[in-house]
């Protein structure tokens, strides 16, 4: 190692991995372990079992309950959109959905499979909330969020149009999308299978 302190990113890391396969065992354990906070950060948050991946990303959640989705309001432009944002160094894409809704909208989830990757590159995933919610009770905005939120409510698909949504030339691919996630699950609990879509 060049210096005795740990390394500050996961990066400095791999390096010294890569160093260490020349050195002793004893040196490329320690090298090894050193990876281990890298890897427990990129994946810590709850999935649902089976519906984990490993793409970077920035993402979203898509959150439904009776036939409504969830959607905060920004305050730069009062338009709606899902929660979500940017994903941070390191980061798996289905825990920067899991992240940004938490900090956004204030709800703990655990985030499901990839319904789509929109036209700019963010991944929409489906997301479930860890507690009970009051059917179409709007939602407080959370102290972290009261600077880039200024509502959270519940929606059905019907009432959304174009020019209310933030990045307008993805509304399309939303509402078809969000109606499919509705209708497949629909379908799934008709057919008495949750089929892995309750959360763990």
């Amino acid at each position: 190692m060049r210096s005795g302190k740990a390394p500050e990113k996961c990066h400095d890391s791999v390096m010294l991995t890569g160093h260490a396969t020349v050195m002793t065992s004893n040196r490329s354990i320690i090298a090894a372990l050193l990876l281990l906070p890298c890897l427990s950060a990129i994946a810590d948050c709850p999935r649902v079992a089976g519906e984990e991946d490993d793409r970077r990303a920035n993402a979203g959640c898509l959150i439904i309950q009776d036939d409504r989705v969830l959607l905060l309001t920004h305050r730069w432009g009062g338009k709606l959109g899902v929660p979500g944002g940017t994903l941070e160094e390191g980061e798996l894409a289905q825990c920067t959905a899991w992240r940004e809704t938490a900090e956004e909208v204030g709800l703990a989830v655990t985030v499901g499979k990839r319904l789509a990757v929109m036209s700019n590159g963010f991944h929409l995933y489906r997301c479930y909330p860890r507690q009970p919610l009051r059917s179409h009770a709007p939602l407080p905005v959370p102290g972290s969020a009261l600077t880039e939120v200024t509502a959270i409510g519940w929606y059905p698909l019907s009432s959304l149009r174009k020019e209310s949504w933030r990045f307008h030339y993805q509304f399309d691919q939303f509402i078809a999308v969000a109606d499919e996630a509705m209708r497949s699950e629909k379908d799934a609990a008709q057919a008495g299978a949750n089929g892995g879509l309750q959360a763990k």
